[in-house]
């Protein structure tokens, strides 16, 4: 990986909020040096950082965006070192870089985790060293206790499970003691996670977002999360896949504990950052002592389709100017960029600091390789210059081609959407990919190509999910229609393959999501 260095922050801060939203870096909150809270945001834009004041200092609060424009923010210690909790709420509004009070929750919270889910509603449970209670907030409508939590626990998982219910856990009790793994129901009793007697270290990083672990599909009605933890028996590195209620290991080709180029090994307490877009997922982790961050980019498409994850291992050796963090608080940025904001450099909290820079994915080589590369870069660099021109220009033709044949592919996608939306031929229970070439006036291959390509997928797999949507639409009009009937309308072949797309798409079965609707 490259290191792009950008101005330093205008303060030093730990366990902030960071996000990035209206195309620009925001910090919030956290706290100085000499764990101090400061009650500042900053943003980036034009190449500086801009100082702002906030309501409350949120130090250890916590963070959930709700658009390109707003981030929700609350609780935090309410002194120093760490001190007793606060209930203060506002809403940072990214047009305007400015902040507006709210009503305050209903308990006061150090270490929360918030969440919001797909109607809106923000839920909000976790505290340190005082009552947990799991509540809901409504910006317009203020705080709504549900329960005191069972159990007790600080900075929970909060994973939506179906439109209206989410689970909350976490492997730390609100005292900081180990808990058994056992799983809160936003609505219904708590349950057993056995999955997770294995794994341990699975609790929320300060300052993380619910939003950096889905990769789920909202508009189908698919809640799947991914999350980092570590195998008992060997201290493995792991993601722990939820496709609802249901706890699995997402399968990879390689470890993930990899050692570093000279042996070395990435400190614990990974960070998680999913780039649903591109499916795949980048886990975070620094050496301080050697100021190097190590990435791992796990490309988990294959996985939920029952294969294995591809693994790929990047690392950034830092400049001398910069300091590989203790703690971080990464910002997945557009282009698989990692911005890394703020930190500690020590042991404890009393040194924050105020680095800022962002990495930019490179592939990491192997050592074995490393001989061969360094004799075939000599190899290149002996050729006559008249070659190196010949190769830059056909370097600018190669990616002039490829943006051509990107903008070709979206144009076709949207061509064949529009026939499966309007025409519905995805009803059809023997449609082939040649039958849409058909209608397209184009060949086999660039049909197969341009969804291969764009969606990600095979043909097979592109027209079910079209049919299972339709399933959907129809069972919510229509709740009490036989389910067989409005499958084989949707163009299934059967029953079972019926029943197999929709618990593979949606992560449950037909009765089980028209329940929860």
């Amino acid at each position: 990986m490259t290191v792009e260095r950008l101005p330093d922050m205008n303060v030093p801060r730990n366990v902030h909020i960071a996000a990035f939203v209206n195309g620009e870096l925001t910090v919030i909150g956290g706290h100085t040096t000499g764990f101090i809270p400061t009650n500042t945001a900053e943003y980036y834009r034009d190449g500086a950082w801009h100082l702002i004041d906030s309501y409350f200092p949120h130090d250890y609060g916590f963070g959930v965006v709700l658009s390109q424009e707003e981030i929700l923010v609350g609780g935090g210690c309410a002194e120093a070192f760490g001190v007793g909790q606060t209930q203060g709420v506002e809403l940072y509004n990214a047009l305007t870089h400015s902040f507006f009070p709210l009503p305050i929750m209903d308990q006061r919270r150090t270490r929360p985790t918030a969440a919001r889910l797909s109607d809106g509603t923000v839920v909000i449970s976790g505290n340190w060293y005082n009552a947990d209670y799991t509540s809901t907030y409504s910006v317009t409508k203020g705080p709504a206790t549900i329960r005191k939590s069972a159990p007790q626990k600080v900075s929970p998982f909060i994973f939506q499970t179906s439109q209206d219910n989410a689970i909350i856990f976490s492997g730390i009790g609100s005292r900081d003691e180990k808990l058994e793994p056992v799983a809160e129901r936003l609505q219904g009793e708590p349950f057993e996670v056995p999955l997770l007697q294995e794994w341990e270290d699975w609790e929320m990083p300060d300052g993380a977002q619910m939003s950096q672990f889905f990769i789920g599909d909202e508009a189908l009605g698919g809640y799947a999360w991914l999350f980092p933890a570590f195998r008992k028996a060997d201290g493995e590195l792991g993601l722990i896949k939820v496709i609802g209620e249901d706890f699995s290991v997402l399968k990879t080709e390689r470890p993930l504990s990899l050692e570093g180029i000279d042996g070395e090994k990435p400190i614990r307490s990974p960070i998680l950052l999913v780039d649903k877009e591109n499916s795949c997922a980048w886990i975070v982790q620094s050496i301080p002592v050697m100021d190097r961050i190590y990435v791992t980019k796990v490309e988990y498409r294959e996985a939920l389709r029952g294969g294995k994850a591809p693994v790929m291992l990047f690392r950034a050796d830092l400049p001398e100017d910069l300091r590989a963090p203790y703690d971080m608080t990464p910002v997945l940025l557009p282009g698989g960029r990692i911005a890394i904001l703020g930190g500690r450099i020590g042991v404890d909290e009393y040194y924050p600091i105020a680095s800022a820079f962002i990495l930019h994915t490179g592939p990491l080589p192997e050592k074995s390789r490393l001989p061969w590369l360094l004799g075939l870069l000599a190899g290149i660099l002996s050729v006559s210059a008249l070659v190196l021109i010949a190769l830059r220009i056909r370097r600018k033709v190669t990616v002039t081609q490829e943006s051509t044949r990107e903008t070709v592919f979206m144009d076709m996608m949207t061509r064949i959407q529009n026939l499966m939306e309007e025409k519905e031929l995805f009803k059809r229970p023997d449609l082939k990919v040649e039958d849409l070439a058909a209608e397209l006036g184009t060949n086999v291959t660039y049909v197969r190509g341009c969804i291969s390509g764009t969606y990600g997928g095979s043909f097979k797999n592109f027209v079910n999910e079209y049919r299972i949507r339709y399933v959907q639409r129809l069972l919510k009009e229509t709740p009490n229609a036989k389910i067989t009937a409005l499958a084989e309308d949707a163009g299934f072949s059967s029953n079972a393959t019926f029943y197999r797309n929709f618990t593979a798409i949606t992560g449950l079965s037909p009765a089980a999501w028209l329940k929860q609707q």
